[in-house]
């Protein structure tokens, strides 16, 4: 079988805003699936807000965030690019893209302020952003004659089991979804319903999407 693995990203971009000692912070975050997309997206902005001071990216990429960038864009080395890569480290969420744009405010706020103002940045952003998981189901069909189909029907969903399309002709099938290594449990489900003549078929895994 594939093999898949949990994952949470967020479903939407969002943008929140932070006043600090009069420099404007805009906390961007963006859905992205390859390194290419978040960096595109990195270009598009610093084209799109030109006038700005700084805007200092990072990324987390991959299911198992097995890629990532961060940049500063010309604050003071370690003080922008790695905090906001960090916070999205903590957050669990992945295949996801943080932009701080700040516009200066004529206040100098320090090593410790900027690491501060854009770790908050992407933390606050975090918060407000629309979550969802995606999680790995294995895909099951099953042919079984009508007059099995109340009790089959029952039985598959009080032990979880998600049906997804119902076919009727002179039989009924149903295409279900199951939690991984379930496998064993629908077949003797099916099995003790039907006497052993009713087998599910295994057709693939794949991602079901659930908002959190």
């Amino acid at each position: 079988m594939q093999n898949l693995i949990t994952y949470t990203t967020i479903r939407e971009s969002c943008e929140v805003l932070q006043i600090i000692k009069k420099s404007k912070f805009y906390g961007r975050l963006f859905p992205v699936e390859t390194p290419e997309k978040a960096q595109e997206i990195i270009d598009n902005c610093k084209k799109k807000y030109w006038e700005a001071s700084h805007n200092c990216s990072a990324y987390l990429v991959g299911k198992m965030s097995e890629f990532s960038r961060c940049s500063d864009d010309g604050e003071p080395q370690g003080t922008a690019g790695v905090p906001m890569l960090e916070a999205l480290k903590k957050s669990g969420l992945t295949n996801v893209l943080a932009i701080v744009t700040r516009y200066f405010g004529g206040t100098l706020l320090g090593a410790g302020g900027l690491v501060r103002a854009y770790t908050s940045s992407v933390a606050e952003a975090i918060k407000v952003a629309q979550k969802i998981r995606y999680q790995p189901v294995e895909v099951y069909r099953v042919v079984l004659p009508f007059r099995l189909w109340g009790k089959v029907e029952a039985q598959l969903l009080s032990n979880g089991y998600i049906i997804c399309e119902t076919e009727y002709t002179d039989v009924v099938k149903i295409q279900l979804n199951a939690q991984p290594n379930t496998g064993k449990q629908l077949q003797k489900i099916l099995a003790g319903i039907s006497s052993g003549t009713v087998q599910p078929e295994f057709l693939h895994m794949e991602y079901t999407a659930i908002e959190i």
